[in-house]
C-alpha cells in the first residue's frame, strides 16, 4: 500500500509499490494520490495533492506530491527543467560497465511501448540517462548486474528501453525482452531530492531486498549517497 514516507506543510514523500497506478486511469484501480489524501484525512490534515511526476504502474519506489499551488507550481518547474533528482535501482541482463545512455525514443500507444529510433524520426524524444554498475552475480546461470541510475530526462518506459536496446533488458521486464519470470521489473525509485523557492529534500529508501532478485546482491552494494 502507498505510504507517506516524509511531508512538510508544501509537499510531501510517499513509498508507491509496483502494480499500483500513480495516479487515476481507466483500469479504475485505487491509486497512490487517493490512497495518500485519505491518509491525510484520516491524520486531520488537508487532502490537497498534486502530482508533480510520475512513476510507471509496474515501477515501486518514491514519488513527490505538492501540497499546495505554489509549491505544485515551484516543483513541477525543477522537473521541466530537470533539475529534480531522481534515481533508481535496476537488475538488468548482462555483465553491465558504467556509462550514458544517449537515445531517441517514440512512444508507441499500439504497442504501449517506447521505441529507440532516429533523432529525425517525427514525435521523437531525446532521453538521457547516467548509470553505475555496483555488482554482478549469476542467476540460472547468466549474469545479472545491479546498476544505480540517474536520470537526466523523464520519458515513458525511459529506462526500460534504453537498456533493453542495449540487450539489457530489466529483470524480469517481459514487455522488453527478459527472459527471467517475476511480477514487475527489477526497477525502484529509490531517492528524490530538490532544492528551490525555499523546498528541499533529500529522501532515499531501499527495496525490499528479501525479495529477488534484490536479495541476489549483499546489502552493502546498495548504495544510496
Amino acid at each position: 500500500m502507498t505510504r507517506i514516507v516524509y511531508k512538510s506543510p508544501d509537499f510531501l514523500i510517499a513509498y508507491k509499490p509496483a502494480g499500483t497506478p500513480s495516479q487515476s486511469d481507466k483500469s479504475g484501480d485505487k491509486d497512490a494520490m487517493l490512497e495518500l489524501s485519505e491518509e491525510l484525512f484520516r491524520l486531520g490534515e488537508p487532502r490537497e495533492l498534486y502530482l508533480v511526476h510520475r512513476l510507471d504502474r509496474v515501477v515501486g519506489g518514491l514519488l513527490a506530491f505538492a501540497r499546495n499551488k505554489k509549491s505544485a507550481a515551484a516543483l513541477s518547474a525543477i522537473v521541466s527543467d530537470g533539475e529534480l533528482c531522481k534515481e533508481y535501482f535496476a537488475v538488468v541482463s548482462g555483465a553491465a560497465q558504467s556509462g550514458e545512455m544517449v537515445d531517441y525514443l517514440l512512444k508507441d500507444s499500439t504497442m504501449g511501448k517506447a521505441l529507440v529510433v532516429d533523432a529525425t524520426k517525427k514525435g521523437a524524444k531525446r532521453a538521457s540517462l547516467e548509470y553505475k554498475a555496483i555488482d554482478t552475480q549469476t542467476y540460472k546461470g547468466k549474469p545479472i548486474s545491479l546498476v544505480k541510475i540517474r536520470l537526466h530526462t523523464g520519458r515513458f518506459h525511459q529506462i526500460r528501453a534504453q537498456f533493453s536496446s542495449r540487450g539489457m533488458p530489466l529483470f524480469a521486464d517481459k514487455k522488453y525482452g527478459s527472459t527471467h519470470r517475476g511480477s514487475s521489473p527489477a526497477l525502484f525509485a529509490f531517492r528524490v531530492a530538490f532544492d528551490t523557492d525555499g523546498l528541499k529534500c533529500d529522501t532515499a529508501m531501499l527495496p525490499d531486498l528479501s525479495e529477488i532478485p534484490w536479495s541476489l546482491f549483499a546489502k552493502e552494494k546498495y548504495e544510496i549517497n
